[in-house]
């Protein structure tokens, strides 16, 4: 069977256009002998969800849209339609739109007797197309379900939701298959591996594409490119024992590489589809500054590129406009004339000046090291989009000396003044980090903490780090959670961005523990448990002493897990509760509870006591 893949950049929800550029594909699939076309899961309709009040609406649309597909589609085609919430653990009905007809394969397996036999059906769902067994995969959750089970299919479609993430080596899909569990995967199901990504900007995410196709064997068969549209054909032919004697040899990632142009690739994208040609903004004698008009050059061109020699820059604006000059970019001198105001917000003003000037949407420079620990000295000013957010400062070093790699584009590829942080220290002293060794040790931190929730405690005891340092790095990262959110949005390049990772507003309190419990804390028996008071609304005080060693112990995380899945899931099972409002519950009615009818489920996790 000949399957295509049609990895291609659309706007979400720009129905129209998208349509016709996917019939388009279609045809160009067809003239190939594809005879089946999968499109990525973001092509038709994004991935983010958008207000309750618009979706239907929205949803409504994206209907009329399957419908013109359905007409005019030139062959078969899997079309994912976003029903719920966004992302990989969002819920996508998948379409097989064939001859006219729409299918929704998702619900369709739901009724599946051969998947319902394996008693799978809630879990991936399976469909039949042209004498194949497909499973069909969203998420790396559906993939393990398939790994795990004795599968039948002879080829399972893995339309990814996961945007790029610098700590998530699946996201890279095809580009980096040799670090990736798809192959392992594929020789775990024994089944054909169809990888059909997404590419482009979508909201703040960014989907470098790479779709790929894997045969039974591991062996690589064809594979898209990263960071450009590309329809993808493959045969899915033969027996496990002969499969495709001249496969493919997987690429090698190189990962500052491809985290240079998925940031490229995201400032373009990001631009373009809100309403914007040109960028512009400021060097003031950073390596981010320098960093950021040349990952601008590189999405834009030139010619779509202003920028200004900030007079903040002091000794360094003549450098400024000599970078300016190699990259062959309009360049602005500021004046730093403004009465009344420093250097760095004159050179906000004069910048915004030139945007309005130029029509072009303003980037800041800052990173996410920056953001985390010095966001009070980071100005908006009338920037937009902050592109390097999520990026880690060492990551930006990486990422530029390997563009000049390419081409010698920076003098030099290091930290100057312009690029100090200070931290504020425990002891009240101020430390400043202006070398690559102090910045990567700070990084350290923050992706320990941010990416992968290790609490002080894990930092010091687990990875010998220094004490002080992360309590001043984690210290630093709370007190500028109200400026971050006075800041533009950022390009997410991590699984957690900053955005993600908000400390409530106001909280006093900084982590001080650099020991951890030998076992789970204790709600019984504990330490701090020895004796608790009551003191009810009544006259009468109530005294518990310790609780005896035979009460059970529960584990507080075990605990507020349990309450938050009743809360999620309406409680336990009950079959006589009679709700005092049938009317109130949704899809049922008062009649349903006539003559002594009952509601299967506890509305609510909690007694009227």
């Amino acid at each position: 069977m000949r399957i295509g893949i049609a990895q291609i950049n659309t706007r979400a929800g720009a129905f129209s256009e998208t349509v016709d550029r996917m019939v388009a594909q279609s045809q160009r699939a067809a003239e190939q002998g594809v005879e089946l076309l999968v499109f990525p899961l973001a092509a038709l309709a994004g991935v983010e969800a958008l207000p309750y009040s618009d979706r239907l609406s929205f949803l409504r649309d994206a209907a009329d849209a399957v419908a013109t597909l359905a007409e005019q589609l030139a062959c078969p085609a899997i079309v994912p339609v976003p029903m719920e919430a966004s992302g990989p653990d969002g819920f996508f009905e998948v379409l097989l739109v064939e001859k006219g007809e729409v299918r929704p394969l998702r619900m369709a397996s739901q009724f599946d007797s051969s998947a319902k036999a394996l008693g799978r059906e809630a879990e991936v769902p399976e469909f039949a197309f042209g004498g194949l067994r497909f499973a069909l995969a969203l998420s790396q959750s559906d993939l393990d379900v398939l790994d795990d089970y004795d599968n039948d299919a002879d080829a399972t479609l893995y339309l990814s939701g996961y945007p790029f993430a610098m700590d998530d080596l699946q996201s890279t899909m095809g580009a980096n298959l040799v670090n990736a569990r798809f192959v392992d995967d594929a020789q775990d199901m024994g089944a054909w591996l169809v990888g059909v990504a997404s590419v482009g900007c979508y909201g703040e995410e960014v989907f470098t594409g790479s779709s790929f196709v894997v045969d039974p064997t591991g062996k690589l068969v064809a594979c898209a490119p990263a960071f450009e549209e590309a329809l993808l054909v493959a045969d899915l032919v033969g027996s496990a024992e002969a499969l495709v004697p001249d496969a493919l040899f997987p690429e090698v990632f190189d990962a500052p590489f491809h985290l240079w142009q998925a940031t490229s690739l995201g400032i373009h994208d990001f631009a373009t589809k809100n309403g914007f040609t040109d960028v512009a903004l400021c060097l003031d004698g950073s390596l981010n500054a320098l960093v950021l008009a040349a990952l601008a050059v590189d999405a834009l061109g030139p010619l779509h590129v202003h920028v200004l020699a900030g007079a903040s820059a002091g000794a360094g604006a003549a450098a400024c406009r000599e970078f300016a000059h190699r990259l062959r970019v309009d360049c602005t001198s500021a004046t730093g004339a403004i009465p009344g105001v420093s250097k760095r917000e004159s050179d906000q003003l004069e910048l915004a000046a030139l945007a309005r000037e130029t029509g072009s949407m303003v980037l800041a420079p800052y990173d996410k090291t920056a953001l985390a620990i010095a966001a009070a000295d980071c100005v908006a000013g009338p920037a937009l989009l902050c592109p390097l957010g999520d990026i880690y400062r060492s990551d930006v070093l990486d990422m530029a000396h390997v563009r000049n790699t390419i081409s010698p584009l920076f003098r030099r590829v290091e930290l100057g003044e312009a690029d100090a942080l200070a931290l504020a220290m425990p002891d009240g002293s101020l430390r400043q980090l202006a070398s690559e060794q102090e910045v990567t040790a700070v990084d350290e931190v923050l992706l320990d903490y941010i990416e992968y929730d290790h609490a002080l405690a894990d930092q010091v005891g687990e990875h010998g780090r220094d004490s002080e340092l992360v309590r001043a790095v984690l210290a630093a990262e709370r007190s500028g959670e109200l400026y971050r959110r006075a800041l533009p949005p950022v390009l997410a390049m991590s699984t957690r961005t900053l955005d993600d990772a908000r400390f409530p507003l106001g909280v006093g309190w900084n982590d001080q523990h650099l020991d951890r419990p030998n076992g789970p804390v204790e709600l019984y028996g504990g330490a701090a448990a020895d004796s608790v008071d009551i003191e009810p609304a009544g006259e009468d005080r109530v005294h518990y002493e310790k609780a005896p060693e035979s009460m059970p112990k529960h584990d507080i995380d075990a605990t507020l897990s349990m309450l938050r899945d009743l809360a999620e899931q309406s409680g336990f099972n009950s079959q006589d509760l009679v709700p005092l409002n049938p009317a109130a519950i949704e899809g049922l009615s008062s009649e349903d509870f006539k003559e002594g009818g009952k509601l299967p489920g506890w509305m609510s996790p909690f007694s009227e006591n």
